[in-house]
């Protein structure tokens, strides 16, 4: 299973990078052991990938380092943290995005992370809807299906992750009981399950009446979803700094071994007050 895993992983960052820019495309070769892998990624193009969460800030903060620099950076489709973490740890990727924690297993195979970002997860819905808040309650209620319509009297569309979403994880531990219920959900078969953030996304702008989860630069960056109140708590960025607004995620870079001068210099934009401004204009918050 790890090796298919790894096989796919590396095959979608392998394909994201062959859809990007008009410059040869370093293309995916297969070891010995059968599994595929970019060849010379670093010499060839700079290309970070990973969870969908920092694709839309992290698109906005390579575009800003390309002006000022002239050195392109690609950010690949998402191959999710686990992808990340694969395509890092077997050096398809020098540079990689993660949107959870790293496990212990993971930190003694060598790797490292280096957080740049923190961004809102936020309950959101189609823009059509009315409301503008929702309370710990309702969203309770709502995924347990006795909440089913909206004040305008539309049905409500709910739209879940599974279990090990890195989003649900967070939101498990602020809100008592929704772990039971997106597993009664999951379980039952209930609601609509959204495999990836851009499914999640993309359902949110275009389905009426749908309700989900997604994240405030997703909504920022992107546009067409109209984010709600938690508890009547606004996931506004100095609402996330300063912990009034609890609901958040951290962003981080991962790398094995040293940084490379790439990344490094990457990672100093970032860090400067020119990424922290991008970082504050585009629905995140930048970490101190």
């Amino acid at each position: 299973m790890k090796r298919i895993l790894l096989v796919g992983a590396a095959l979608l960052l392998g394909m994201a990078v062959v859809g990007c820019g008009s410059a040869k495309s370093p293309q995916p070769v297969v070891n010995e052991k059968g599994a595929a892998k970019v060849e010379n990624p670093v010499s060839q193009r700079f290309i970070l990938a990973g969870s969908g969460t920092n694709l839309p800030i992290t698109e906005k903060l390579a575009e800003a380092y390309k002006k000022k620099t002239g050195t392109p950076v690609e950010v690949a489709k998402s191959i999710g943290s686990d992808g990340a973490v694969k395509a890092v740890g077997d050096g398809t990727l020098v540079l990689g995005l993660l949107s959870r924690p790293l496990t212990e297993t993971e930190k003694s195979a060598g790797l490292r992370t280096l957080p740049y970002a923190k961004v809102g997860i936020v309950f959101a819905v189609h823009p059509s809807v009315p409301e503008n808040n929702v309370t710990f309650e309702d969203i309770l209620a709502i995924h347990r299906g006795e909440k089913t319509l909206w004040a305008d009297n539309k049905r409500i569309l709910v739209l879940i992750r599974g279990m090990h979403d890195s989003s649900n994880q967070i939101l498990f531990g602020h809100i008592p009981g929704f772990a039971k219920e997106i597993q009664d959900s999951l379980e039952q078969k209930r609601w609509l399950v959204m495999y990836h953030d851009i499914d999640m996304a993309t359902a949110l702008r275009t389905k009426e009446g749908s309700f989900g989860h997604t994240d405030t630069t997703e909504i920022k960056v992107r546009g067409g979803i109209k984010a709600l109140a938690v508890n009547g708590i606004e996931p506004t960025a100095d609402n996330m700094r300063t912990g009034k607004y609890p609901l958040v995620k951290e962003l981080t870079f991962v790398y094995k071994g040293e940084l490379s001068p790439q990344s490094k210099a990457f990672i100093d934009f970032v860090r400067s007050s020119a990424g922290e401004a991008i970082i504050r204009d585009n629905g995140g918050a930048a970490m101190p």
